[in-house]
């Protein structure tokens, strides 16, 4: 048994809760169940002022407000407390009460059936994105937010509030789309594309064919970005790794020989190509 104290919008009361002993409630089920705005765990002393006896309460008690987990709707020779310290109930069955009130109240395990194909349920952790609230009338009705149905008459709406965490998409990406020198865009989610690094911004070749290029991608409408900061190649391209850009396009010593040096972010792999072919290779980075 699991005690709570429900809170409703003008009272509260003890809410007894009865799953299995290896079972664990969860609570927006119950809240559910019960129609409360929200559950506290009840303490001793609250308990007890409504005859209760923590640790050993049971169903056989008509005085406090009781739901039973659906999944003990056909057990038979249950142990359950029996209203008294040190007392419990050998062989009991839930079907002996008189309407009962059942519901679906715990916390789904790794294995357990579905109740539609009877396949076993795997568990995996994962990172809430979104989420919906069913409000239904809770609020409209003391509000008396009405909207005229069909036939012209006043009812109150229907509720529900609906929120996807954006800044929480990136926490997933990245944690999917990672390695042990920073993040790992996808072509989907990175800001840019590619990132054409100068190697030696002093010299004015490497830089000049730098910018006609990033300007000719903007004028395309590409995610391109360049790194023309007077700072260490090796600086640069510790921030490419972290920042996670799908692509670097090295502009560096190769450029007087015709060649240019592409990095792949998620492999780490680089490829040298002839200027002559390079628009071919960004319109497959961009396809």
């Amino acid at each position: 048994a699991v005690a709570k104290k429900a809170i409703y919008e003008d009272r509260e009361e003890i809410v007894v809760f009865f799953i299995r002993g290896s079972d664990t409630l969860q609570e927006t089920k119950a809240i559910n169940a019960v129609g409360a705005l929200d559950l506290e765990d009840a303490s001793e002393e609250e308990l007890e002022r409504e005859g209760l006896v923590p640790y050993f309460i049971g169903p056989l008690n008509e005085k406090f407000k009781f739901v039973i987990d659906e999944e003990l709707r056909d057990e038979e020779n249950l142990i359950c407390g029996g209203n008294k310290k040190d007392y419990h109930y050998v062989g009991f069955d839930f079907k002996t009460l008189k309407n009962p009130k059942y519901a679906d109240l715990i916390e789904v395990k790794e294995g357990d059936r579905c109740p539609k194909c009877g396949g076993e349920l795997i568990k995996t952790r994962g990172i809430e994105v979104g989420h919906i609230f069913q409000l239904g009338e809770r609020y409209s009705e003391p509000l008396n937010a009405t909207f005229l149905d069909e036939n012209g008459k006043a009812k109150p709406f229907v509720m529900g509030t609906y929120g996807i965490g954006v800044s929480r998409l990136v926490a997933v990406i990245i944690e999917q789309h990672h390695d042990d020198k920073g993040c790992i865009w996808t072509k989907t989610t990175a800001p840019y594309l590619l990132d054409i690094v100068v190697s030696d911004p002093k010299n004015g070749e490497q830089l000049e064919f730098a910018e006609n290029l990033y300007n000719k991608l903007k004028n395309e409408n590409k995610e391109v970005i360049i790194d023309d900061r007077k700072e260490r190649f090796g600086f640069k391209m510790k921030d490419f790794e972290l920042i996670g850009f799908p692509y670097a396009l090295i502009v560096g010593k190769g450029l007087k020989d015709g060649i240019v040096q592409l990095v792949d972010r998620k492999t780490l792999e680089k490829e040298d190509i002839p200027i002559d072919k390079l628009d071919e290779k960004i319109a497959e980075i961009f396809d």
